[in-house]
């Protein structure tokens, strides 16, 4: 694959705009995947499952960290599981090889929920969260052997 830059904008009816730049070694899901959380940031839903396509593990290590937590959320609590942060970073450590701080995982969580990816529920000592029951089918999962 040839390295590439690609730039893409999108805007939503109360004209929030997104604007992406995307310079490195692009693939078809990649950037379905960039789109897709684009969507997702302008609080558009895609309108076909064909959008959620699954990823192989090998193309979600060049994603960012927080995509890789966002579609390991989507593998492995997304059949409605509520879990806790450590649980998240624990799985993390378990299908990437690299350790996820607790701090990181706690703002990923946080944004995840702002977004209105995850339900949660207990108080702050005791937070659970687990995937949104429409976004269950409607999300890529990871593709693990």
């Amino acid at each position: 694959m040839s390295k590439r830059k690609v730039k893409f904008e999108m805007s939503d009816e109360q004209d929030n705009k997104v604007t992406v730049t995307f310079e490195g070694t692009i693939n078809e899901k990649s950037l379905k995947t960039l789109i897709s959380t684009v969507n997702n940031m302008l609080g558009q839903e895609s309108n076909s499952l064909e959008d959620a396509v699954d990823i192989p593990i090998e193309d979600a290590l060049d994603l960012p960290v927080y995509e890789r937590v966002r579609l390991l959320i989507s593998t492995a609590f997304g059949m409605g599981s509520w879990f806790t942060t450590n649980e998240l970073c624990e799985s993390f450590q378990d299908i990437f090889g690299h350790q996820l701080k607790i701090t990181t995982a706690s703002t990923y969580l946080a944004r995840l929920f702002e977004e209105g990816f995850l339900e949660r529920s207990g108080s702050r000592n005791e937070r659970k969260y687990n995937l949104r029951r429409e976004l269950r089918e409607k999300i890529p999962k990871l593709l693990t052997q």
